[in-house]
């Protein structure tokens, strides 16, 4: 739905300026900071993309910074959860992707090798 612009199927969920805004940078001049974790053993610290990202309506968006988009297109959505799920949509290459796990710590380093090593599959797969 995000990626058609509000649209499911024949169904209009959300307006296409709605999905816009949702997917444009609403802090300003500054960015995602990382967040310290008070219990190693539920999380690390995080976002991926701390120090250069933005926030949007609901979601992180990628950065433009070349060096730091390896996979993603500049302006991806993306948000994850404390047990290890991400969702991403990347609205330049239409794109969406889910990922699962049931794991702690958050940010867990075979959590996240997981995340980018099926991210980067994808998006081999789109060359």
């Amino acid at each position: 739905m995000l990626l058609c612009g509000g649209q499911l199927g024949s169904a209009k969920i959300l307006s296409e300026s709605s999905v816009k805004m949702m997917g444009e940078n609403n802090i300003g001049p500054i960015f995602v900071e990382l967040q310290p974790s008070t219990d190693n053993t539920l999380a690390k610290p995080f976002p991926l993309g701390a120090g250069r990202d933005k926030f949007g309506l609901g979601f992180q968006i990628a950065s433009n910074d070349p060096r730091y988009s390896k996979f993603r297109s500049a302006g991806s959505m993306s948000w994850a959860g404390i047990f290890n799920t991400e969702f991403r949509i990347d609205p330049v290459k239409q794109i969406g992707g889910v990922q699962m796990m049931q794991l702690l710590p958050f940010y867990d380093d075979g959590a996240l090798r997981t995340l980018r090593e099926f991210e980067g599959l994808v998006y081999q797969s789109l060359r």
